[in-house]
Order: C-alpha cells, then sequence, then structure tokens
C-alpha cells in the first residue's frame, strides 16, 4: 500500500507551492501527496491539519517553512506520524 505523505507549506504560500509540485513529481506513483491550502491564522491552521489528519491519517508530515513548525507542533499527538522539514532551493 503507498504511503500518504501530508505536505505543510510556509506562511503566505499555498498548496501548489513548488515545493509541493517537486514532491508530487518525485512520489508520482509511490506515495500520495496530500497538499491543502492551510489558514493563515495559527491555532486555526493547527485545528484543520489535526482534523485533516483524524481524516485522512497520513503516514508521514513534511513541513516547509511555517509548515515545518505547525508539523511539528501536530506530530507530538500522532505518534504514528514523523514530521520532516524541508529546505527549498529551487
Amino acid at each position: 500500500m503507498a504511503q500518504k505523505i501530508l505536505f505543510l507549506h510556509g506562511f503566505f504560500a499555498s498548496g501548489t507551492c513548488i515545493p509541493v509540485l517537486a514532491l508530487k513529481e518525485y512520489f508520482s506513483g509511490k506515495a500520495t501527496v496530500l497538499s491543502p491550502d492551510l489558514p493563515l491564522h495559527p491555532q486555526e491552521a493547527i485545528d484543520f491539519i489535526q482534523r485533516l489528519c483524524n481524516q485522512e491519517k497520513p503516514d508521514i508530515l513534511v513541513g516547509n517553512s511555517n509548515g515545518s513548525f505547525l508539523a511539528q507542533i501536530v506530530a507530538v499527538s500522532y505518534t504514528h506520524l514523523r514530521a520532516h522539514e524541508t529546505s527549498a532551493h529551487l
């Protein structure tokens, strides 16, 4: 079964930013990459991510910039998740 990756973009970015496009291309056919547009307010974003994790049950959280900060906050509540930070130099 393919893994499910939840990508969390940075502040003022979107779920269609360049790092997630590269991630989707790389994992095409190997994993499902979810990349929602996150709310700007931090608590709203955390609540949204937690609901999404409960619904979609991702295997891995990947965050870029502020998204990595949010991934770390959410990952402590979900022991099965691994949080990874990306550093995009595109």
